[in-house]
């Protein structure tokens, strides 16, 4: 049962949030609408014995509380709608606007335990997000992270797959990694790249150490030699054969190089191809460069053999 009536703003809770899921909040952004063309839609309360909570229209109610309205015509809902149409109440009329990751969080948070198994891909679904245990997944952790994560989700300084590894790490090597991707400013290609490194180094005991030598990064104040210097400790954890045999490849390359010989090898080594150029002013250039491949080659492929 519902009602329509105006109602003094001081008889509004305003901290209890139990059917809210907007972040950041609205308030300020609704201010000269309302100025403009006053309340077009009144909010949602519900009617508890301890008093009026807001279902939806929190940020209507805070922009009217912040330009003095004394009243405000509300829809009032008595107690005695289940707290999950409440939810879904409350989700219903924010639909208009795209909702935040973090808002998808929130809501998915307040309501999985009501949910029957058929119901959470359809809310999933609902919420844009694809029904599967990844999404499931990253909307708990989401609501766990507290503000500062969360606004760093809301600027994209966060890549959101990378949390699908909450759990996987120890809390405190996880949000040791996290903060190192925000602090040398990874893209959420590198930042993805940097939790599957560290996942598979945990499983041969070298994540402290790899953890250790990317927080000395942080020491470096020019933000192009840091990013330089993570890319050489990543591409040492990741290709550590390749680590060991640039000395030699350097060796190999400077032994053609003085032929007037250019070699090049796939990065780091992941495949068995080589490219070779040169340049020849006639035959007898040729044969010269020809020759000496033909005598010293061997040493090209050496380095995939050593």
């Amino acid at each position: 049962m519902k009602s329509y009536k105006e109602v003094p703003l001081t008889s509004i809770d305003l901290l209890k949030r139990d059917y809210l899921h907007s972040y950041p909040e609205r308030s300020s952004f609704l201010i000269e609408s309302i100025k403009e063309v006053g309340l077009l839609q009144p909010p949602l309360l519900l009617d508890k014995p301890e008093g009026l909570i807001i279902i939806c229209g929190e940020g209507r109610v805070k922009a009217c509380l912040e330009l003095e309205f004394a009243y405000l015509p509300c829809i009032i809902l008595k107690d005695r709608c289940p707290d999950k149409d409440l939810f879904f109440i409350s989700l219903q009329s924010n639909l208009f606007r795209p909702l935040n990751l973090v808002e998808k969080a929130i809501f998915f948070n307040k309501v999985y335990h009501l949910l029957s198994e058929d119901e959470i891909p359809k809310t999933l679904h609902l919420l844009n997000l694809p029904a599967h245990q990844n999404s499931i997944h990253t909307l708990l952790v989401i609501n766990k992270l507290n503000d500062d994560y969360k606004k760093l989700i809301l600027n994209e300084k966060i890549n959101p797959q990378i949390l699908k590894y909450y759990g996987a790490f120890d809390e405190k090597d996880f949000f040791k990694l996290l903060n190192l991707g925000i602090k040398l400013s990874l893209s959420f290609s590198e930042q993805r790249e940097l939790f599957e490194l560290a996942y598979d180094l945990m499983s041969v005991d070298k994540l402290e150490k790899f953890l250790e030598e990317l927080s000395q990064l942080l020491d470096l104040e020019d933000y192009n030699q840091r990013k330089k210097a993570y890319k050489e400790a990543f591409m040492k954890f990741r290709y550590p054969f390749y680590s060991q045999k640039w000395k030699r490849l350097k060796e190999i390359k400077s032994l053609f190089m003085a032929k007037g010989i250019e070699v090049q090898y796939v990065p780091y080594l992941e495949e068995k191809d080589v490219e070779i150029r040169f340049k020849v002013e006639g035959l007898e250039d040729f044969e010269e460069r020809i020759n000496f491949l033909r005598n010293h080659g061997r040493e090209i492929f050496s380095v995939f053999d050593e």
